[in-house]
């Protein structure tokens, strides 16, 4: 009888342990290859602001510390803390949620474009091609530079330029 009650709280531990969701924390890297090290003040506020997210990439930016995330409306939303002793104490944030949309942009489009360019993603803009042909114009933002790139409506990156 032991071994039955035993093996009954084994089974249903591990089955408790499967379900647990594993939440992806993805710190950048620099030029030189090293990885930062988000503070954790930070860390844990977002993870008690943001309980459900699950995959979050990190970037630091001058006094700021921004995380990305995708939310269940297929958008980028990045939330900046400001690392300030003044504005840590009051724990100041706010939200930006990405891309930018400057036309009418397939869905299939933003999809992709996310899916490519990942937390560089900053604007996608509809056009035409000279031969009539609709293309996207993808503004990226990589280390503080802008970059803009054109897709074309399969989603296929065709040029890109600073």
């Amino acid at each position: 009888m032991k071994k039955i009650f035993l093996s009954a709280i084994v089974l249903a531990t591990a089955y408790t342990l499967s379900a647990q969701e594993i939440t992806a924390y993805r710190a950048s890297t620099d030029a030189a290859g090293n990885t930062y090290v988000v503070p954790v003040s930070i860390k844990n506020n977002f993870q008690t602001t943001y309980p459900g997210v699950t995959v979050v990439t990190w970037q630091p930016m001058t006094d700021w510390w921004y995380a990305t995330y995708k939310d269940n409306n297929n958008r980028l939303v990045s939330v900046y803390y400001n690392t300030q002793p003044y504005y840590m104490i009051r724990n100041e944030t706010f939200n930006v949620a990405l891309p930018v949309l400057n036309t009418l942009v397939p869905e299939s489009v933003i999809t992709a474009a996310i899916d490519t360019y990942g937390s560089d993603l900053y604007s996608i803009t509809a056009m035409k091609t000279s031969t009539g042909e609709d293309s996207y114009q993808v503004a990226l933002i990589k280390n503080g530079t802008m970059e803009k790139t054109m897709m074309n409506a399969s989603a296929v990156a065709m040029n890109s330029s600073r």
